[in-house]
């Protein structure tokens, strides 16, 4: 046998019965990557603030079972090649015991055969992204719905009131998610007027907004990041468009603050329950760990998906007993059967690990809040 391939079946071994150590002052050592910096770093922010409002919460509660857990976060400025590199540097380098909220969906397929290979477990990608959940992935764990269900649900709602000329916008470097959209209106007997792919950095979208005008739709639909959406819109309204605007969750809340008056109609669709409230109680509780965290922090779905992804782990730990390897944590996940976080279940099998299925449809209105 080849002396690279002796060695990767040593380190994937190593990985799977990695132990939690039990020393008292031991620290359970989380990995992210996360575009801190670049075109997602809102949404980026927010979700690890999201992750740590919950594992300081642990953390002052005594940790799991007195050990502490550490949140070790990588800027990849959203960008593919360092969510990679920054994989390999926490499982390599940290040694983490599992990695959490990857907020590039592109960049979280690049790096899940790293995570495999090494048999760290990957949970909650802050992401819908089909290119990761089109097949079964042992180590990979979704707490959110994917982007297929997303588009279904926005499709099969719209079009039954009259709807038929739609335009897709997707992300360039995450094209598989392109195929959803397209089965969405196939599912209702539709075609695309449009189908264009954009560069999530990118600053001018004025070409695009041209091609989108041109093919008059009734609606455009966005699997995109914030700031283009934001460019889009803005740039569809000022040449007097009066269609319909609705968005992935992709792209995250915030944008209805940079839209200002512009936002006013367009419709979201979310995978958890609003943040707004002071209910379910995983709600609750979320914002009060969150005002813990960061007094001047806004309770957001963005914050919100971080918060519930570090609870599946917790859970997910204390499940596996004292000293859990990676391989006893994985399967204490797979034995999650309509989990109540408070009001949000998550189920988990053997054989499926998306973890919910949970979708609602907002839209922003003359307030500039988004109801539902």
């Amino acid at each position: 046998m080849h002396l690279g391939t002796i060695c990767r079946a040593i380190v994937a071994l190593a990985g799977a019965t990695l132990v939690i150590s039990q020393s008292a002052t031991a620290q359970i050592l989380i990995g992210q990557s996360a575009g801190l910096t670049g075109g997602q770093a809102d949404y980026s922010k927010d979700v690890r603030d999201g992750l740590l409002a919950y594992f300081e919460a642990v953390n002052r509660a005594g940790g799991i079972d007195g050990q502490p857990l550490k949140l070790i976060t990588e800027d990849d400025q959203g960008k593919r090649d360092l969510v990679v590199a920054n994989t390999k540097k926490l499982i390599e380098k940290d040694n983490v015991f599992a990695l959490i909220g990857y907020t590039s969906g592109a960049g979280t397929e690049a790096a899940l055969p790293i995570a495999e290979e090494a048999r760290v477990p990957m949970l909650s990608p802050a992401s819908g992204n089909m290119g990761i959940r089109a097949q079964h992935h042992r180590f990979l764990f979704h707490t959110r719905a994917g982007y297929d269900a997303e588009m279904k649900y926005i499709v099969d709602t719209t079009a039954q009131l009259g709807m038929s000329r739609y335009a897709l916008v997707y992300l360039q470097d995450a094209a598989v998610n392109r195929p959803a959209m397209e089965a969405a209106l196939a599912a209702n007997n539709l075609k695309a007027v449009e189908a264009l792919g954009i560069d999530r950095n990118a600053k001018d979208f004025g070409p695009v907004v041209e091609k989108l005008l041109a093919a008059k739709p009734d609606a455009v639909l966005f699997i995109t990041n914030g700031p283009p959406l934001v460019e889009i819109v803005r740039g569809m309204k000022k040449r007097g468009y009066t269609g319909e605007f609705i968005s992935s969750s992709f792209s995250g809340v915030k944008v209805v603050e940079d839209l200002k008056d512009d936002a006013i109609g367009i419709k979201f669709v979310q995978v958890l329950p609003t943040p707004k409230r002071s209910y379910p109680r995983i709600v609750k509780e979320f914002r009060g760990h969150l005002q813990q965290l960061d007094a001047k922090a806004t309770p957001n779905y963005t914050n919100l998906e971080g918060y519930v992804a570090a609870r599946v782990l917790v859970e997910g730990l204390r499940r596996a007993g004292k000293a859990p390897t990676r391989e006893r944590f994985v399967a204490a996940l797979e034995t999650f059967r309509q989990v109540d976080l408070g009001g949000y279940d998550v189920s988990f099998s053997p054989i499926n690990h998306n973890g919910s299925r949970f979708i609602e449809i907002g839209v922003v209105n003359l307030a500039k809040a988004l109801v539902f």
